[in-house]
């Protein structure tokens, strides 16, 4: 096989890949949410109105982490090619940053609320359970003491 071919090949299959990923990254994530609410519900006993009020505080936070990332590949990729760039052009670095702080600023009083309706629906014991997840560090939790 020449080299050509070779070439051809890898690409095709580079791209399939990656095309699969991505597909398969979208999808997950929606699952992954789907078994945070459920997760939560359950932990917390929630009843039908917290959890629909956790759904959509859920939803809240899914919305600005998109406005994050912003469309396409995200800051990461965008970051990624001006740090490939002959010289690094700060403003255009700046305006990235900008632009995501202003998504995020923007949909803050949507998250805000939905926020509020969801603690401000638990009852004392529920919100107990949360700060204790809080101060435990939730399932990240690394070392024994993490009182840094």
């Amino acid at each position: 096989m020449n080299i050509m071919k070779r070439i051809i090949i890898a690409t095709v299959t580079f791209t399939t890949l990656s095309v699969t990923a991505v597909a398969f990254a979208d999808r997950d994530e929606g699952k992954r949410q789907g078994k945070m609410v459920e997760r939560i519900s359950s932990k917390l006993e929630l009843d039908d109105a917290q959890k629909q009020a956790l759904e959509n505080f859920s939803a809240e936070l899914q919305e600005t982490r998109q406005l994050m990332r912003g469309d396409g590949e995200g800051l990461r990729s965008e970051f990624s090619d001006l740090i490939s760039a002959p010289a690094f052009d700060q403003g255009q670095a700046l305006s990235l940053i900008n632009d995501r702080a202003a998504a995020v600023q923007a949909n803050a009083p949507e998250l805000v609320a939905a926020a509020a309706v969801f603690f401000d629906g638990l009852s004392e014991e529920q919100k107990a359970q949360v700060q204790d997840f809080m101060e435990k560090g939730g399932r990240h939790r690394r070392g024994k003491n993490r009182d840094h």
